[in-house]
């Protein structure tokens, strides 16, 4: 049930980023077809009507006359002096102040939908030489802050998968939703070109570990050289003899015990094991 009703949230999700995309897409195409009718229309009348009256002899002054009509300017240099002149820009005015209204309207629905995305994990990481940390937990959380203050990574970007959380943990962090065993999710993480990949347990499961060496044996088809720490209550365990290539095992009581002796995780301890 659990589970049933994370794939609905994230579905329902990605259907109001799909419909999102859809309606900004044929409002910009309205707005493009309206700009092209209010141009072409009001400016071939306003050149019909008023050629060669009030210092109009080129077409660019007719143009200018656009621009700053429908913006509402209204610097006063050119103005119509013909009743046919002061229809077109009757309506050049109308449709500029819906228009341009509506266009920034749109562009701040456009920076709302990035933040939004950003802070529920749904955009793509896109950078190289980075740390993914599997999984935000209490450790993962600790793991974070000494990452911070370490000199070796403190400027390393770091990017957190996680399904434990619904909304990105901290602003200087990348966060990607999902499940870390998933390929999708891996792929948005790119964690092929991750440097280091932490991978946490996930205590929802019977048995912790097998989920966390699952996700470690995908993470290892993807990446091939990125040192692998991982949090393992059996640092014996039988299936690390089926994995193809070494970790670096962090046993989960050892962590703890660091934390409460130091204040923070000891990431020295491991780092160096690389």
């Amino acid at each position: 049930m659990f589970t049933s009703n994370r794939l609905h949230k994230l579905s329902k999700n990605k259907t109001k980023i799909f419909l999102l995309d859809t309606n900004f897409k044929k409002e910009v195409w309205f707005l493009i077809r309206l700009f092209t009718i209010s141009f072409v229309g009001t400016t071939t009348i306003f050149w019909i009507a008023e050629y060669d009256k009030n210092g109009i002899n080129s077409f660019i002054d007719v143009i200018w006359w656009w621009v700053v009509t429908s913006t509402t300017v209204g610097y006063g240099d050119i103005t119509p002096s013909s009743d046919l002149g002061r229809i077109a820009g009757v309506i050049a005015i109308v449709i500029g102040i819906f228009g341009y209204t509506h266009t920034i309207t749109l562009i701040l629905e456009r920076v709302k939908k990035r933040f939004y995305q950003e802070e529920k994990g749904l955009l793509p990481y896109k950078g190289k030489n980075h740390i993914v940390i599997c999984e935000y937990t209490a450790y993962a959380d600790e793991l974070i802050h000494a990452l911070r203050g370490y000199e070796k990574t403190k400027n390393i970007d770091r990017v957190i998968i996680g399904s434990l959380v619904e909304t990105r943990p901290y602003p200087d962090c990348h966060f990607i939703h999902g499940v870390s065993v998933s390929p999708v999710i891996q792929e948005k993480a790119c964690i092929d070109t991750a440097d280091a990949i932490f991978v946490f347990e996930n205590i929802r499961y019977t048995d912790p570990d097998i989920k966390t060496l699952h996700v470690v044996s995908r993470i290892m088809r993807k990446n091939k050289h990125a040192p692998i720490y991982v949090e393992l209550d059996n640092t014996e365990h039988p299936l690390l003899n089926t994995l193809p290539r070494s970790i670096i095992p962090m046993k989960n009581h050892d962590i703890i015990h660091a934390i409460l002796a130091k204040e923070g995780f000891d990431i020295e301890r491991y780092w160096d094991k690389k």
